[in-house]
Parts: C-alpha cells; sequence; structure tokens
C-alpha cells in the first residue's frame, strides 16, 4: 500500500511539473529564443497621436506635456533592455541612424525592409514602441500602447504585446492632477511640469514592466535558463494606483483594439 502510494506521490508530481511548463516562455519567445539576437536598436516612437493644436493651437499645455512625455519615453527604453543583457546602440548612434535610414522617407516602419540595418550597422533586432491613443477619463490618464521586436535578419515578430495603461489621477479642487510622492521625486529629478510627470511616469513604468518580461540575453547570467519562466500575456491592462501599486489582468485583443481604435 505505502509503495502504491508513493508511485501516485511520484505521478502526481511529475504530472504537475508537465502541467507548469506548458506555460514556458519560449511559447511566447519561441523565434527569440532561436534567433537570440545580441544587438537590439530601438527605433524612434512611432505616435500616433491626434493632437489637439491641429484645431487649437492655443492649447500649449496639452502640447506640452504630451510632447514632453513621448520624448522622455524614447530616453528611458534603453535601460530595462541592457539590463536584460543585450547590447543597445547608444543615444547619439541611434539618432544618427535614424538621420540616415529616415531622411528622405517616411519613418522607418514595421513594413520597411529591415535587412540593411543588419548587414550596414550589425543590428540583430529592432524595437518598435507604438504609441497609439491618449484617454482621460474616470479620474484615469490611458495610453494605448504596442510593444514589437522585429528580427532584421527573417523579419519575424520575436516579442509583440499590446498595452492598456492608465495611471490614477486624484484631482484637486482646480481639477489640477494631485501629485503622489513618486510623482514629486520623479518631477523633481527630471523638471517636469505635473501633467507631463504624470504621462511620462506611466510611459516609463509600463515599458519597465514590459521590457523586464523578455529572455535574458547572450550577455546575461540567466541566458537560457528563463526558458520556464511564465511570460505576460501578448494582450493586458496595467493599471498604477494612487498608492503606485501595479494592478495587472489579461485583456482580450478584440477589447484593446474596440477601445483603442473605436471599432
Amino acid at each position: 500500500m505505502k509503495k502504491i502510494s508513493a508511485y501516485i506521490f511520484i505521478a502526481t508530481v511529475i504530472f504537475v511539473t508537465i502541467g507548469c511548463k506548458t506555460e514556458k516562455k519560449v511559447t511566447r519567445y519561441e523565434n527569440l529564443y532561436k534567433e537570440k539576437p545580441a544587438v537590439i536598436y530601438i527605433a524612434p516612437i512611432i505616435d500616433k497621436i491626434e493632437r489637439k493644436k491641429v484645431v487649437y493651437a492655443d492649447d500649449l499645455v496639452f502640447n506640452r506635456e504630451v510632447n514632453t512625455a513621448h520624448a522622455y519615453m524614447y530616453q528611458t527604453l534603453q535601460a530595462p533592455v541592457i539590463r536584460k543583457g543585450y547590447y543597445v546602440i547608444g543615444p547619439l548612434a541611434a539618432k544618427e541612424i535614424a538621420r540616415v535610414e529616415t531622411a528622405s522617407t517616411e519613418d522607418l516602419k514595421f513594413s520597411h525592409d529591415l535587412k540593411d540595418y543588419n548587414t550596414k550597422y550589425g543590428i540583430d533586432a529592432i524595437l518598435f514602441v507604438t504609441i497609439n491613443r491618449w484617454v482621460e477619463e474616470n479620474g484615469e490618464w490611458i495610453v494605448y500602447l504596442n510593444y514589437t521586436l522585429k528580427s532584421t535578419k527573417t523579419a519575424k515578430n520575436l516579442m509583440n504585446y499590446n498595452v492598456k495603461a492608465h495611471k490614477v489621477v486624484i484631482l484637486d479642487s482646480k481639477r489640477d492632477p494631485q501629485m503622489s510622492v513618486a510623482d514629486w521625486d520623479f518631477a523633481d529629478e527630471f523638471g517636469t511640469d505635473n501633467g507631463s510627470t504624470q504621462r511620462a511616469r506611466i510611459l516609463e513604468c509600463v515599458s519597465a514592466y514590459v521590457l523586464k518580461n523578455m529572455p535574458a540575453g547572450a550577455k546575461h547570467k540567466k541566458f537560457e535558463q528563463d526558458i520556464y519562466n511564465v511570460a505576460n500575456p501578448e494582450c493586458f491592462d496595467y493599471l498604477l494606483d494612487e498608492e503606485n501599486i501595479i494592478n495587472f489582468a489579461t485583456m482580450e485583443l478584440e477589447e484593446y483594439e474596440k477601445e483603442c481604435f473605436d471599432l
């Protein structure tokens, strides 16, 4: 009887172990594990925001907030990728590449032939970040984002995320956002105004959350050791509340697209 119980216990452990590994990272990052990119270039942010300045030229506050957040986001994308063990093209070199490669054409897009970036600059993959939409409603500032890592060798997607990111913003009697302790620290460090701080912080926080989920690169001590870690779903809802606590929930792609593009 004891032997039977032991066999049942062992079988249960094996079953549970196998069951856990069905959610391994390789199912989400299969192409990334196969190609093992080492050098990543972060493309200029694809900004699809329809700014009010087109209609309301005097709405300087809105324009400053959105533009500052956009510029700040690009500056903060490199650090989390580097921490995962990848070489990232430095800011000055990246700016020069963007100038040379997109000087007489539209901004670099997913559909472009990316092989030249590999042969000319040794870049293995390009990270595209798209800001699709900003919305302010029900005490929250919401931004709809897409993160796509694309191979310059095979043109395959190595990573893809659609994220609805929002931050709870408490308004004062003048309808201005009240800043949390983290907001004040951020504003003090970077010299941003209230509105820009709210937008820039949510962009930085969600980018760090998304990119730290990438598999470790070749120069990371955990290279190929995280294959059985559970990956984030490809579409999710990310909320940063008034106490600076992250709330996370899976989101259906259809729901994301309906909210983001008013489908």
